[in-house]
């Protein structure tokens, strides 16, 4: 039998890799929209800008999104961009416009419209929907339904965040129905709420609680469920306070912080609780969503990139672009080579080419199956291609792969 060499078994066993994809969905809050341009956007497949409310009109009211929507798509020009509707902490009027406007039925064709006009204007890819507790009122289903049908004839997903645990009464099978996917907030186990109680508010057994539930007793297939992790924590200063803490404030206060769950009364999820939740999403659900991911460090001990690494070494594609990017040494000095779009169905194409290269297009088996040269923004065509993964192997020795599909 011939002996593999060094490049075929490493395509042999890449082969074994990468046979499924998840959704890595990342919040970020208005508050945090000033730390854009130190976020790692292309290790995540969705953003949901947080947080929009309507006025006592139905007029859509969120702080301008255009910075950060082009730092995204910079980044990772796949990325899909949802708009994230109300959240945990309305004020009171908030949430007496938001009762007024979708449980009153002639009230709901305006506000969903100026939802939809929202997205259609800003060219986003649909609309998360986080009314929660209380604020799930009598007119939520009807809403939600109603909103489903407007967004899809545009071509654009709803989707909702949700309890751990907690299906409410005003949420009916239709509903549920009618997102593409549920956000499980796996976390708040306990907290400021409870400031008697101290513990992890977010451990394992609790994520596991929570898809068990939305799985098994809601009855959701879990390609339809994205597990919650947390980027934050509570420190129970004494039996009447707790504060509100994230994990690049732990961090920030001592690394070797990065690997643990708790200091003193303080808990959160450290690096190695968030691989073992990617290992158990990875197995049972569809995805994971960040609250939030602003709160991360943003440097060798970042969260996010544990959950890219984690994803990855168990052979789950999460992005379109990472880890389809090369750095190189040129006589400019060093640049990243990206192929895109990634995955591809027809042509594939190299940013970041200074000179033409030639190139050698190879199959999992190590098998050439396209050469040629390329340029700057000139297409190769893959129609030809069988579906898979392949890699392209340039002159200069840059090698990236790419997916046929």
């Amino acid at each position: 039998m011939k002996k593999l060499t060094t490049l075929t078994l490493t395509f042999f066993m890449t082969m074994m890799l990468f046979a499924q994809e998840a959704r890595v969905i990342g919040y970020l809050p208005t508050y945090r929209f000033s730390v854009s341009n130190q976020i790692d956007y292309c290790k995540l497949t969705h953003l949901n800008l947080s947080f929009a409310n309507p006025d006592s009109a139905g007029n859509i009211i969120m702080a301008p999104i255009d910075a950060v929507v082009a730092d995204a798509l910079n980044d990772n020009p796949d990325i899909i961009i949802m708009i994230s509707l109300a959240g945990a902490g309305l004020t009171a009027q908030q949430a007496s416009d938001w009762s007024n406007l979708i449980d009153i039925p002639a009230n709901r064709p305006g506000l969903i419209a100026n939802i939809v006009n929202y997205v259609m204007s800003n060219d986003l890819d649909g609309v998360d929907v986080d009314l929660e507790w209380s604020h799930v009122t009598s007119g939520y289903s009807d809403f939600v339904i109603e909103l489903d049908a407007a967004l899809d004839a545009q071509g654009k997903m709803i989707t909702a965040a949700l309890p751990n645990q907690t299906l409410f009464a005003n949420i009916n099978a239709a509903a549920l129905d009618a997102f593409d996917f549920i956000n499980i907030m796996s976390y708040d186990g306990t907290g400021p709420w409870n400031p008697s109680s101290p513990g992890q508010h977010s451990s394992y057994a609790f994520s596991q609680n929570g898809i068990d539930f939305w799985n098994n007793t809601v009855g959701i297939a879990g390609d339809r469920l994205n597990l919650g992790l947390p980027f934050y924590g509570y420190d129970f200063v004494n039996s009447t306070t707790v504060n509100a803490v994230t994990y690049s404030q732990m961090v920030a206060t001592n690394t070797s912080y990065a690997d643990i769950d708790n200091v003193g009364n303080a808990y959160y999820n450290g690096r190695p609780t968030i691989e073992s939740k990617i290992e158990l999403a990875s197995n049972q659900v569809g995805g994971v969503l960040i609250w939030e991911i602003g709160q991360d460090a943003f440097n060798e001990y970042s969260l996010l990139e544990t959950i890219h690494s984690k994803y990855t070494s168990l052979g789950v594609i999460t992005s379109g672009l990472c880890g389809n990017t090369l750095s190189v040494e040129s006589s400019d000095g060093p640049r990243k080579i990206e192929i895109y779009p990634n995955p591809s169905s027809s042509e594939i194409m190299i940013r970041n080419l200074k000179t033409r290269q030639d190139y050698i297009i190879y199959n999992l088996i190590g098998e050439k199956v396209l050469e040629g040269s390329i340029v700057e923004k000139e297409p190769i065509s893959v129609r030809k291609l069988m579906d898979g993964m392949y890699f392209i192997r340039l002159e200069n020795g840059a090698s990236v792969k790419f997916v046929k599909q």
